[in-house]
């Protein structure tokens, strides 16, 4: 009996399992393997809301976000009006269709252009604010000055006054890059 309890005693005595101490060496503990997954996971969301917190925009701002999100379903609209419409009256479309195809292709160019520069010039103006959000949340995480974030609607120079050209100064990674491969 005195050899057992030695042996069960330097197991699991003194507050210690052996076992489960060299267990934990060759596979990592479930427990908090779970729990630092839940921690970065929870580190992973806070940041993302911190990016993505909705800005205070002015009644005119939302408004005119408003008014230009119109024009896709209206479109969508009137052709379901359209289909509609041929199939009540379709001797009045025929009409109407006529009407339309001999329109001289310029206009339906220029049609299609503004269209195009619309929605275009739309998606590119989303994309620039979505861009100055991401700059401006990186900004935050790294406590640099809002100067530091370029601006998403830079204003044109103004006719005949030279635009500064951005040197290797003012882009640090670059210079990095430079020195890097000198």
């Amino acid at each position: 009996m005195g050899l057992i309890s030695t042996v069960i005693s330097m197991l699991f005595g003194s507050g210690r399992n052996v076992l489960v101490e060299t267990a934990g060496i060759l596979r990592p503990n479930a427990e908090a393997q779970a729990a630092r997954a839940q921690d970065l996971d929870t580190a992973a969301l806070q940041q993302m809301a911190a990016e993505f917190a909705a800005r205070d925009r002015g009644a005119f701002d939302r408004l005119m976000d408003g008014v230009n999100r119109l024009p896709r379903p209206m479109m969508v609209l009137g052709i379901v009006w359209l289909l509609v419409q041929t199939a009540r009256d379709p001797a009045r479309m025929s009409q109407v269709f006529q009407a339309w195809a001999i329109l001289p292709e310029a206009a339906w160019v220029v049609f299609g252009v503004v269209v195009t520069f619309y929605f275009g010039g739309r998606a590119q103006l989303k994309d620039q604010e979505f861009s100055a959000s991401l700059l401006r949340a990186a900004a935050a995480a790294r406590a640099l000055p809002p100067a530091a974030v370029p601006d998403p609607h830079p204003m044109p120079a103004p006719d005949g006054a030279a635009t500064p050209s951005p040197s290797a100064n003012d882009n640090a990674a670059l210079a990095e890059w430079r020195t890097s491969r000198s």
